[in-house]
């Protein structure tokens, strides 16, 4: 038995010689046993894709290889404990866990269907090591998210996974300092609060003004609220993805 977060050892290869070794036999008529085979191989695929690293700037937290697939075997596997009802304790202590991983750091977990939001949850402060950060971000995207109904058993595998972990966050004194795509923001007036992380503005196609109307109405307040009165923040990203 490997350990949590080590490389898996059943290449990509052979997966797909079996595939359409498989989906090449006769005992496979039906469209929907072919189409259940290439989903559960997609799925394997999936799992053990490399993580890529995507940079919002130019900051990043410096983790290798290993660090980042143990990040996000923790998320997975904490996606599965949680759908399926979570059945005794779930053990961070089964990972390998670095110093790097041993840092506090601020995390978020977006779930996505075909692009389509499932769940996005987590924090800004950091304050939690990164792997402590990270488990209970997917369990709440998926389970006990308030805008969101839960994620079903049959969805985990068509689930897309992202790890957002988060740059220490910065005050800024004027909104042309926020730059689209760069920055993910945080505005604050009075009691209200919202954020966005870096990737929303440009996978909407927003302007700097449109983000900032949509930011204000995620507050619950109105779309012209961050014209005056308000404060800013900005921090950068790095996504962890397969």
């Amino acid at each position: 038995m490997r350990e949590r977060g080590s490389l898996p050892r059943i290449s990509a290869a052979i997966l797909l010689i079996a595939t359409v070794a498989a989906l090449s036999a006769p005992v496979l008529e039906s469209p929907t046993e072919k189409g259940d085979l290439v989903r559960m191989v997609q799925a394997e695929l999936k799992k053990e894709a490399k993580v890529k690293e995507i940079r919002s700037g130019e900051w990043s937290p410096n983790l290798t290889d290993q660090e980042k697939e143990t990040l996000f075997a923790i998320a997975m596997d904490t996606l599965d404990w949680c759908v399926a009802g979570r059945k005794g304790t779930f053990d961070k202590g089964a990972y390998v866990l670095t110093d790097k991983l041993k840092v506090p750091m601020a995390t978020f977990v977006t779930l996505k269907i075909g692009g389509r939001l499932r769940g996005c949850i987590g924090s800004l402060a950091p304050a939690a090591p990164r792997y402590e950060s990270v488990h209970p971000n997917p369990l709440n995207a998926a389970i006990n998210h308030y805008r969101i109904p839960p994620v079903k058993p049959e969805e985990l595998k068509k689930l897309e996974v992202h790890i957002s972990i988060l740059s220490p966050i910065v005050d800024i004194a004027s909104i042309d300092a926020f730059k689209i795509g760069e920055h993910g923001i945080i505005m604050r007036k009075g009691m209200n609060r919202a954020v966005y992380l870096p990737e929303v503005a440009v996978e909407q196609k927003w302007t700097v003004e449109q983000t900032l109307s949509s930011l204000s109405q995620k507050a619950g307040l109105s779309a012209d609220a961050w014209r005056e009165g308000v404060s800013f923040q900005v921090f950068s990203s790095v996504v962890l993805e397969k």
